[in-house]
């Protein structure tokens, strides 16, 4: 509102300033020539209250720009008091930048200017003045016509450069919340999968080994002792491993690679003899695929096939327990690498059947796809659950597994 107002401050000084010039001038020639002019004297009046019809049609020309606009230009061609404001209103409608509006006030000042000034230029000016040639005239016309349309525009230009910019930071701000929330998503899935990955192993064989604690009523104290000594050594496990990833994830200078736990198939054979102490038989055997070739799987796959033969074996505990397990690998250098765990589904559910998020699967076959592989979840026609996990193998690569 300010913005509009010290303008308008603006120019009615200026038109009372070049009101009283030019009036002044005519009234000082008449009087040095000892003639009275009636009219004019009259028309000075008139222009002042003219003057004020502008200044409020100003003031409303939010509400109606284009027609307010095309009286004001033609209040200003026949009112000197008003010509400023009427300026100001040429170079407020030119900031819309609307070429069709803006042709039709050009039009229209000129034409009024061209009658104010055949009605007006002898009603104050003497009839033996000279006048400067008519293309002179009609120059300094276009020119102040030009100019007040020309500030405008640029005006308008300024602030649609300066509106794109804000939007351009809006989205801008947008587009990093967008990221962020993804960012963060992608975060919580993460250590989700992680805490998963780490922990349901471990928790599971510790429930199953509690769980026959307490229904197997007939355990001699030995048994007991190495059931007990079972369940303290995988709680110890999984409360060591779940600080491993508390503090991977506390430490933002932490890679993923490096310093989170990284178990590979060095460790399957672990792996599998706690899920035997748990009651499960499990065979792990190689087909057409020696150690030594394992031993140069990148860390990566081998990572990866280790979480797939743990989430397996898991499941099988937690829905076939005491079911037969068979773990096979096989592969080649330069083709893939892949795994198969399978095992006979129950005929009834188990009576205490342990928790299951049903993301240990969904998890793998994400990890799979990141990194080029593929998992194939099938419950068979002869009732046996079979879980296929390949990763490209590229040949000459080496690594730790």
């Amino acid at each position: 509102m300010w913005s509009h107002t010290w303008r308008l401050m603006l120019a009615l000084p200026m038109g009372l300033f070049s009101g009283t010039a030019v009036y002044g001038a005519g009234i000082a020639r008449a009087e040095t020539t000892g003639t009275s002019n009636l009219l004019a004297e009259v028309w000075i009046v008139v222009d002042l209250a003219v003057l004020v019809v502008a200044a409020v049609l100003y003031v409303l020309r939010h509400r109606a720009p284009l027609p307010i606009t095309g009286a004001l230009v033609v209040l200003g061609s026949f009112s000197v008091f008003s010509a400023g404001i009427a300026t100001l209103a040429v170079v407020s409608l030119s900031t819309r930048r609307r070429w069709g509006e803006i042709s039709a006030v050009c039009a229209l000042w000129f034409g009024a200017g061209l009658v104010a000034d055949r009605a007006l230029t002898h009603v104050f000016l003497p009839a033996d003045m000279l006048f400067p040639p008519r293309w002179v005239l009609l120059l300094s016309v276009l020119v102040g016509m030009a100019l007040p349309v020309v500030t405008g525009l640029f005006i308008g230009g300024r602030r649609a450069l300066v509106a794109s910019l804000r939007e351009q930071a809006a989205i801008a701000r947008r587009e990093a919340d967008a990221r962020g929330d993804t960012a963060r998503a992608s975060e919580r899935n993460r250590i989700a999968r992680e805490m998963h990955d780490v922990l349901a192993h471990r928790l599971s064989l510790v429930a199953l080994h509690a769980g026959a604690l307490e229904y197997r009523a007939g355990l001699d104290p030995e048994q007991v002792r190495d059931t007990a000594a079972i369940v303290r050594e995988n709680a110890h496990e999984a409360l060591g491993e779940l600080r491993e990833v508390l503090g991977l994830l506390r430490d933002p200078t932490a890679t993923d690679e490096q310093s989170r736990p990284q178990p590979t198939l060095a460790q399957v054979d672990e792996l599998v003899d706690g899920t035997r102490a748990a009651g499960s038989p499990v065979s792990y055997v190689l087909d057409q695929v020696a150690e030594d070739d394992l031993a140069r799987l990148p860390l990566s796959t081998s990572r990866h096939l280790y979480r797939v033969v743990q989430e397996t074996l898991t499941n099988a505990r937690k829905h076939a327990p005491g079911a037969p397990v068979k773990v096979r690998l096989h592969g080649a250098p330069g083709d893939r690498v892949g795994v198969e765990v399978t095992n006979r589904m129950p005929d009834h559910p188990p009576a205490t059947p342990l928790p299951s998020s049903g993301w240990g699967l969904t998890g793998l076959a994400e990890r799979l796809r990141l990194t080029g592989g593929e998992l194939d979840v099938q419950r068979r026609a002869d009732g046996t659950f079979a879980v296929q996990a390949w990763l490209p193998w590229a040949a000459g690569t080496e690594g730790q597994a």
